[in-house]
């Protein structure tokens, strides 16, 4: 138990904003049937995993408006300068910090069980699924002139090859499942590819309990596109080579296993996979010895064994 605790850490303020987030991001409360309704926030892509076709959610999805703008083979300059702004200022804090998707990770990691180590070589899955099945495949294959992948799988009842349509399962979780339970016409169209997703869900969320922010590492393209951004951020880690001890609880602690000691100062603290959630500067036993720096100003600094 006491092992668990040192890998999980300390949740701090954290868990209110992942809270908030949730709620913020899912509170689209028009009657529900369905459809792809437009609420006003939908024409915004912020870079957290969240269902463009859940009933109540608020803002679009990224990977989905990716997708859609490849099939077709146009370029979504909008998304792509605003996600790229959002890299530059915060890296993936978004995703430490706001993601409804990694919330929903961090709250099945605490549920007492055996835990693993995913192993490192999976963190490249989520790049290949970015390359293949958000943009190439879509851009190859494409699709119709005026119908997204979503509007061809529900009116069409085709579906497509994309991330969105055969392994997305924040979008099964949020949207899927919802759409089955309540409607018979959408039931009817259920074919192997549904329980496909539905298997896809099932094992991504039984991975969240033993390893932790799986998800995140092997299988969220969001995530892989976001990295791009870590090494012009203006949201960095800084370890303070005088006060730092070595005892290496910033490692343990790290979710996405990305955290390393530098030996000297200005070396590389993290690698791409980083989520800047700070746990490691929260954990940190050493007063000053690790800090978060914005633009070079420090935003968090380690407190030390009195911060409790």
């Amino acid at each position: 138990m006491a092992k668990q605790r040192i890998e999980i850490g300390k949740w701090g303020k954290r868990l209110y904003l992942q809270l908030i987030s949730l709620i913020t991001f899912n509170s689209y409360f028009k009657a529900i049937n369905f459809t792809y309704t437009e609420a006003a926030g939908k024409r915004t892509c912020l870079p957290v995993l969240n269902c463009y076709s859940c009933p109540i959610g608020a803002t679009a999805c990224p990977i989905g408006t990716i997708t859609t703008f490849a099939m077709l083979k146009k370029i979504p300059y909008y998304v792509i300068g605003f996600l790229g702004l959002m890299g530059l200022a915060v890296g993936r804090a978004f995703c430490g910090w706001s993601c409804p998707f990694g919330f929903l990770q961090d709250l099945l990691y605490r549920i007492r069980t055996r835990k693993l180590s995913l192993p490192l070589r999976f963190n490249w899955l989520k790049y290949a699924l970015l390359a293949v099945l958000v943009i190439g495949l879509p851009l190859i294959i494409g699709g119709g002139k005026k119908l997204g992948a979503g509007d061809r799988i529900i009116k069409e009842g085709t579906g497509s090859i994309d991330y969105c349509g055969t392994v997305c399962p924040a979008g099964t979780l949020e949207a899927g499942l919802p759409a089955l339970a309540s409607d018979r016409e959408i039931r009817a169209k259920v074919y192997w590819r549904t329980y496909g997703k539905f298997g896809i869900l099932v094992i991504v969320l039984g991975l969240a309990i033993v390893s932790r922010r799986s998800f995140c590492r092997s299988l969220c393209p969001l995530g892989a596109l976001m990295a791009l951004s870590t090494p012009i951020s203006m949201l960095r880690l800084k370890t303070d080579q005088d006060k730092c001890t070595r005892c290496m609880k910033c490692v343990k602690v790290c979710p996405t296993h990305c955290r390393f000691v530098p030996e000297a100062a200005g070396k590389k603290e993290t690698t791409a996979e980083c989520v800047l959630c700070l746990d490691c500067v929260r954990n940190c036993p050493e007063a000053g010895a690790l800090s978060a720096t914005l633009a070079g100003r420090a935003i968090s600094i380690s407190k030390g064994k009195s911060s409790g």
